[in-house]
């Protein structure tokens, strides 16, 4: 009877293992990684594709560029005069600068223990490193946020209006496929740009999308998603989710001008907001970000967690602003890699955040 008594637990404890581990299973590849996941702009990151400096080329001028990386008429002229011409040829002090900033930004994530993926353009083949070079020159791979899209476990490739940027697919491709195998997601892609680049096509960035839960907020500036993007979006997600459109003028993207820190607050620049704020954001504290403070991407940030958030050295009366209101707050410069058009958020996408 006693032996029998033994074997009952010893039975109850390989099922109890098993069942653990094929839950883990599920959830976790061979290294531990668990399943794409992000459904807030706050949840704990843990996996992140992060943007890189290599093939940094200045770009040629496209008209959507205006209310991108050319903020002021200084880069227009550099537009103009070097475009296709690679940053550390053509400022190599700059370019150096770009690419310490960029860097030290990943070390800070890892040294957190997040998985940092980044693009490789180096492997892209001659006709991916063309591709759109006959309608603008230059490439950046500074951005990761705009290529890829992830809400919940739906990773969706996104369709770029810049012609130069829409190479940036093949790196970001590259991140994802070997996610894909390991993973829960799903995987789409918004129909193909036309050559045309024309205003109505349907065109769907990942700096324009900011998550609520099911509520899917997207910025439509005219630069950047359109209409057609938004509806397309709507269409793919369901009715479980709430896709709301965010008029934005004088910027590219919506994370320009809104961010969402944790459940309740924010930052915003309303002076480059068309209208009313969607009604789930009405009785949120938005800190107000001046215009100008804007233009050089103060509202552009990194949410670590709901209590964490990175922001570039130069607005420190903002750092105050969230401490104020119970945040944890890391300075750190950026200003080099904001003069290519995007700050923090722009730099990173996030492939898993906890708890979201």
């Amino acid at each position: 009877m006693k032996r029998l008594y033994i074997r009952i637990i010893f039975l109850m404890l390989f099922i109890v293992v098993v069942g653990v581990v094929m839950n883990t299973a599920t959830d976790k590849d061979e290294t531990g990684n668990k399943r794409v996941s992000v459904n807030y702009e706050w949840g704990k990151l843990e996996e992140v594709v992060l943007g890189t400096a290599e093939y940094l080329t200045i770009p040629g001028y496209f008209r959507t560029i205006d209310s991108g990386f050319c903020y002021s008429p200084e880069n227009r002229e550099w537009i103009m005069n070097y475009g296709g011409v690679p940053l550390e040829e053509a400022d190599p002090a700059d370019y150096r600068k770009v690419k310490n900033q960029i860097d030290a930004l990943a070390t800070i994530l890892e040294d957190r223990g997040i998985r940092v993926h980044r693009p490789e353009p180096s492997k892209l083949s001659p006709g991916e490193m063309a591709f759109m070079s006959d309608l603008q020159k230059g490439s950046s791979f500074l951005f990761a946020r705009d290529p890829t899209i992830v809400i919940g476990n739906h990773i969706i490739e996104a369709s770029l209006k810049l012609p130069m940027r829409v190479k940036e697919i093949f790196t970001a491709r590259s991140i994802i496929l070997p996610i894909l195998k390991r993973s829960n997601a799903k995987y789409t892609a918004v129909p193909s740009v036309s050559p045309a680049f024309a205003d109505d096509g349907i065109y769907l960035e990942g700096g324009d999308i900011l998550l609520n839960g099911s509520e899917i907020y997207v910025g439509n500036s005219g630069n950047a998603s359109s209409e057609a993007g938004i509806e397309w979006l709507q269409n793919y997600l369901g009715s479980d989710y709430n896709v709301e459109e965010v008029k934005v003028k004088d910027f590219q993207h919506l994370d320009c001008v809104l961010s969402l820190i944790r459940p309740g607050l924010g930052l915003i620049c309303r002076e480059a907001i068309v209208g009313e704020l969607p009604p789930s954001l009405a009785d949120w504290d938005f800190i107000p970000i001046p215009l100008e403070e804007a233009r050089k991407l103060a509202c552009n940030v990194l949410v670590l967690d709901e209590q964490t958030v990175i922001i570039d050295e130069r607005f420190s009366w903002l750092g105050d602003e969230l401490r104020d209101r119970g945040e944890t707050v890391i300075e750190i410069p950026y200003d080099a890699v904001t003069e290519f058009g995007g700050g923090f958020r722009s730099s990173h996408h996030p492939i898993r955040r906890a708890d979201s």
